[in-house]
This record gives C-alpha cells, structure tokens and sequence, in this order.
C-alpha cells in the first residue's frame, strides 16, 4: 500500500485528496500547523514558513507510514496589494511567503526525490512517483496586486518544469504544476474545486506517463490547453 503526503492538508483540497486517495487504497498523512481534517487521517504539525523542518517531517511520515510515493503540496500564502503598490508588501513578508510558496517547495521534492530513489523502480510499481504543488496561472499571467504571490509561483513552476523535463526525464518520477481553471479558461480567483483537484491529482498519481507538467485543468473537462493570458483584468 502506498503512501501519499499532504502538506498543507486544509478543508478543502487537502480533505478531498485524503478522501479520494485513501478510498484509492493509499495511506494519508496529512501535514498542517493545526489538524483540520478527521482524525482517521494521520497528523503532523509543520509550519511551511519553516523549510529547515521538511527533512524531519518525511522522516516522521516515512517511519510511521512508509516512504511517500506520492506528495502533494498545496500549502502557500498570499497577501494583495493595491494595484498601484505593487511593493507593498514589507520585506518581512515578502520574505515569508516566498519562503512558503518557493523555498519550502524546493525542500519538499528534494525529500520527496529522495524517497522516491529509496522506495526504487520496483518498489514504486508501474505508476512511479509523484510530486504535485497546487498552483494557479500566476506563473504565466499577471493578476494586478499579486506581483509577490506570482513570484513565488514561477519560481515553483520553473522548478517542477526542470524536474519533468530535464533532471528526472529517463526515471519513473512524475512532476506537476496544477492550475485549475473554469471552463472558459480563467482563473479561479475564488471557489477552487477540492474535488475536481483530488480526481485530477490521483489520476495523475496512478498514471506511468510524464503527462503536461503544467498541469491545467476544469472540472468535468481534465486537461485543456486553454489560451495563455497575459494579464487577468
């Protein structure tokens, strides 16, 4: 039975992915500063702001639950701005936020990586590993009063682009940037579907293939390769 590792884990689409992955079969940890979720699902306390603790928490996971084969991270944090201030942000937290939404993701798929080696080939089965961060189309259009919040999205993009394409290429592991859309293909500024993103992410879990690291998709629909927009109005 393999383990699948929530970070970030709140009442949304952290609960929906730990419904449908362990109804899938696969044991939960969930990681959050506080449990959120029901007790049936195994808790750890992490605070994203603090990158330092990632290595402990996989250790923890993999000792009481196994080796995660499957981590997803869906923590971040965000602050707007006016449209006028785009540097409005103290540097305290523009510091904090990158650290959550780039630094602490970076830790995470390097740990995760390491499972991934120490679990093997065989050990992973047919589906290999996988990484998914939940995103949004931050990396690729600008939202006015969230210049900061989209920095920190590319710099995760681009991580999870480099894992896919280049560094992990010729081995069975998986790497994801989830952006969910509706179906006309703007932005879920609210409203984020935690169904439609734990279907999507256990689909891709359960798949060999390397499909779209940038991974857009609308409830009902899977996958669209909707149009680039370069600034959301």
């Amino acid at each position: 039975m393999s383990t699948v590792l929530i970070i970030g884990a709140g009442p949304n689409i952290g609960k929906a992915c730990a419904e449908t992955f362990s109804v899938a079969g696969f044991k939960v940890a969930v990681a959050s500063r506080t449990q959120k979720l029901d007790t049936k699902y195994r808790h750890y306390v992490f605070d994203a702001s603090k990158p330092d603790t990632v290595p402990d928490l996989f250790e923890r996971v993999s000792a009481d639950l196994g080796v995660p084969g499957v981590v997803i991270y869906n923590a971040y944090a965000a602050q707007r701005t006016d449209v006028d201030q785009p540097f409005g942000n103290d540097l305290g937290t523009f510091q904090k936020n990158l650290t959550i939404n780039a630094t602490t993701p970076y830790v995470a798929a390097r740990e995760a990586v390491k499972g991934f080696d120490k679990i093997g080939v065989s050990g992973l089965g047919s589906a290999g590993g996988t990484f998914i961060f939940t995103g949004n189309l931050l990396n690729i259009s600008v939202f006015p009063g969230l210049m900061a919040f989209g920095m920190g999205k590319i710099s995760a993009a681009h991580m999870i682009q480099h894992l896919a394409l280049a560094a992990y290429s010729d081995k069975p592991y998986k790497f994801y940037y989830a952006d969910e859309r509706h179906e006309d293909g703007t932005p879920m500024t609210s409203g984020l579907n935690g169904d439609a993103h734990a279907d999507a992410y256990l689909e891709l879990a359960r798949d060999p293939a390397q499909r779209a690291w940038n991974y857009i998709f609308a409830k009902g629909k899977g996958y669209v390769d909707f149009p680039r927009l370069e600034v959301i109005a």
